[in-house]
């Protein structure tokens, strides 16, 4: 037969209220907390010796248990505990697996902007380089131009020199 107390029950033999056992009663797992055939929540075996760790009382001295069971069940009820931590850092491995799922995501996108970036500047750089070397052919087509026009000058002065001294008869 499974040992199994109801709340009223179980404060009686806790000597606290009703409403302080209601209220641990409610922050037990669910495996630790039933309901019997009345429909009333009864706490069963599990519940009751970690009820029994949390007052510091025996609740159920009807029924005598040799160490070895006691000693098993505080194992299984470890071993649950154990596992539900298990089971909640595996569901947070699987969130941080997430996690940097999405930033390598996100750095697979920045990886291909920057490549992007790179191609745009280096087009930048070859029109900036021929533009450079555009206007430095500008540049000595202007200065051939100047000096061209320059010589043009010096001749045209020179003609002119020439053909007023040869009018006024200087030298």
């Amino acid at each position: 037969m499974a040992i199994e107390k109801t709340v009223s029950e179980l404060a009686e033999i806790l000597g606290v209220s009703r409403q302080a056992v209601n209220n641990r009663v409610k922050n037990l797992p669910a495996e630790d907390v039933e309901k019997n055939e009345k429909g009333v929540t009864v706490v069963n075996r599990s519940g009751l010796i970690k009820l029994e760790e949390i007052y510091k009382k025996t609740i159920f001295e009807d029924e005598p248990i040799d160490e070895e069971t006691k000693q098993r069940e505080l194992l299984e009820i470890l071993v649950d505990e154990k596992n539900t931590e298990i089971t909640r850092m595996y569901e947070q491995l699987k969130a941080k697996d997430a996690q940097i799922a999405a930033k390598d995501e996100q750095l697979r996108i920045k990886d291909v902007q920057i490549a992007e970036k790179d191609k745009q500047l280096d087009q930048q750089q070859q029109l900036t380089l021929a533009a450079m070397e555009d206007s430095k052919q500008l540049q000595l087509e202007l200065d051939e131009a100047k000096a061209e026009v320059e010589e043009i000058q010096t001749k045209q002065q020179t003609a002119k020199k020439g053909f007023f001294a040869r009018l006024f008869g200087g030298s």
